[in-house]
């Protein structure tokens, strides 16, 4: 009976020891688990910033603290990331007569913001129309009860080429020189053919601007007329 028993305590002990052994393991195996999901998590969180660091350069400021929060919203080519280009939404314009087919070489949309935040919404109104094949945009500003769209047509523009509230530099140029800058060998210039981004970050309207070879990108607040205020300069990494 007694050698029974120790068998039976000897059973009874191994058996503990597998399950302990086995419990041991199982909590390893979660615990490993839990570290590459977080790992995971953490990584996944960090791709934006660390591909925005990567694309986008900040070259010169005014304002660092705006400048280094915007530089993390454009990516590749100095596209912005879709939350930011939806702070503003456009709706696109028709007009009496016939315009061309391709609305790429022809367009207008328009919005109602407060682009230059006197506290007062404007009628912003966007045209694209292409120059060497390419579209180029130009920003035209009204008080936001103006008629000017009603009384547009495809064969007369007049009363919107008029204002003197606008940024229309389509085969011309925008010299980056209102903000010092250390690392670039001359003055750069966007020119010819550009693009025009209003989008609101903070409450506060801004307008991104670059030209077809997408390399710099001027970030400014508007001032009214055609002057504008650069705060931010961003150029766009080679590989």
């Amino acid at each position: 009976m007694s050698r029974e028993r120790d068998e039976m305590s000897s059973g009874i002990l191994k058996t503990d020891s597998r399950d302990v052994n086995r419990h041991n393991v199982g909590e390893e195996t979660s615990q490993m688990a839990m570290k590459r999901t977080w790992m995971g998590t953490f990584l996944v969180a960090m791709l934006p910033t660390l591909v925005s660091a990567a694309s986008v350069e900040l070259v010169a400021y005014s304002d660092r603290p705006l400048c280094e929060k915007v530089v993390k919203l454009f990516g590749e080519r100095l596209n912005a990331v879709p939350d930011l280009s939806k702070t503003v939404e456009w709706t696109a314009v028709e007009l009496k007569g016939e315009g061309p087919k391709i609305r790429r070489c022809s367009s207008l949309d328009k919005t109602n913001m407060d682009l230059n935040n006197d506290g007062r919404d404007d009628l912003v109104v966007k045209t694209a129309f292409c120059m060497k094949g390419a579209p180029s945009e130009s920003l035209y500003v009204f008080p936001a009860q103006s008629p000017v769209l009603d009384q547009l047509a495809w064969q007369d523009m007049s009363l919107l080429l008029a204002t003197h509230d606008k940024f229309e530099r389509t085969g011309g140029s925008y010299p980056l020189t209102s903000l010092p800058m250390d690392k670039a060998s001359s003055v750069p210039v966007l020119s010819t053919v550009f693009t025009i981004q209003p989008f609101r970050l903070d409450g506060v309207a801004y307008i991104g601007l670059t030209d077809a070879r997408r390399e710099w990108m001027v970030i400014a607040k508007y001032r009214g007329g055609e002057r504008f205020e650069d705060l931010c300069y961003l150029r766009a990494s080679t590989p």
